[in-house]
């Protein structure tokens, strides 16, 4: 995700929104529910600044991962498409 990993549910929700991959699409109490490019969400709970567990934090970068080969598959078959050669 980034050099600096987010500990609290508000770190995390602020570098979702700054990476672009990720967005807040609504809020259920003090649950985020952040959407992923490919359309997966997950809760993301911002409770008083408390740290995020080691569970979730696998759980979203997992995510961004799939996000990021995703991304990069869909832009071959673009460049692909458009006639650029590639190996």
């Amino acid at each position: 995700m980034s050099e600096k990993e987010p500990k609290t549910g508000k770190e995390f929700v602020e570098l979702a929104a700054k990476s672009g991959k990720a967005k807040v699409k609504r809020v259920s109490g003090s649950h985020y529910i952040v959407e992923f490019a490919d359309g997966n969400s997950i809760p993301v709970p911002v409770h008083a600044n408390k740290q995020l567990g080691k569970g979730l934090l696998h759980k979203i970068k997992k995510a961004f991962k799939a996000v990021g080969i995703l991304l990069l598959v869909l832009l071959v078959l673009w460049l692909k498409s458009l006639g650029f050669p590639l190996p």
